[in-house]
């Protein structure tokens, strides 16, 4: 429904926000009871038309070959734009109905750059699995506003054989939803918080996500 919204540009802001409503309701964290998304589609609505217009003008290239260099002008803003996203869902949750300071104060440069390593690794056919997860603690280290810092344990050996297990298991169509939601548990797992003191020996025992 996400990828329709964003596909049918119109409905894009409300299939996000309905997602992202669904997906943050179902995790469970730690001293933070009946977490909720609190993001309305009017508020980066732009963001979401942005993205989907330029997920159509990414394909004129098939359509007029002269133009090949329009996707990879678009390829920068079209990370701002995801920027953008992340730093409205890090600011727009709540625990209990309270909404939490939260924020990701990750720099675009720093972002596009790992977005740009990502690509890159992709043709090493197994490295894209360990960029993935130094992408993924980076972006931990700049969610702020709690006292608990998040962290992220996970290996690349254990995305790589989990992500390819899941991709082939998908081709058989019927198993979808069952390795989807299997991948996803076994992904927010890999998360902890920790207490944010500067005695690394006072830190509290890690709490893992479910």
């Amino acid at each position: 429904m996400f990828v329709l919204g964003l596909v049918l540009v119109v409905p894009g802001p409300w299939a996000a926000a309905g997602y992202y409503r669904w997906l943050v309701s179902r995790l469970q964290v730690p001293g933070r009871p009946h977490l909720t998304f609190t993001g309305q589609p009017g508020d980066i609505w732009y963001v979401f038309v942005a993205l989907s217009v330029l997920g159509w003008a990414s394909g004129i290239d098939r359509a007029w070959p002269d133009y090949w260099w329009v996707q990879i002008a678009l390829f920068p803003v079209n990370i701002a734009l995801w920027w953008l996203v992340v730093r409205w869902i890090a600011s727009n949750l709540a625990s209990d109905g309270t909404p939490l300071p939260l924020a990701f104060d990750g720099s675009f440069p720093d972002f596009l750059g790992w977005y740009v390593a990502y690509y890159l690794s992709i043709f090493t056919i197994i490295g894209w699995a360990w960029v993935a997860n130094a992408w993924t603690r980076w972006t931990c280290r700049h969610i702020t506003g709690s006292r608990r810092q998040l962290e992220y344990h996970a290996t690349g050996l254990e995305m790589l054989w989990r992500t390819l297990v899941a991709v082939l298991t998908c081709f058989l169509v019927i198993p979808i939803p069952w390795v989807m939601t299997w991948y996803m548990r076994w992904f927010v797992s890999r998360f902890t918080l920790t207490e944010r003191v500067a005695d690394a020996t006072a830190l509290w025992r890690p709490q893992p996500l479910s």
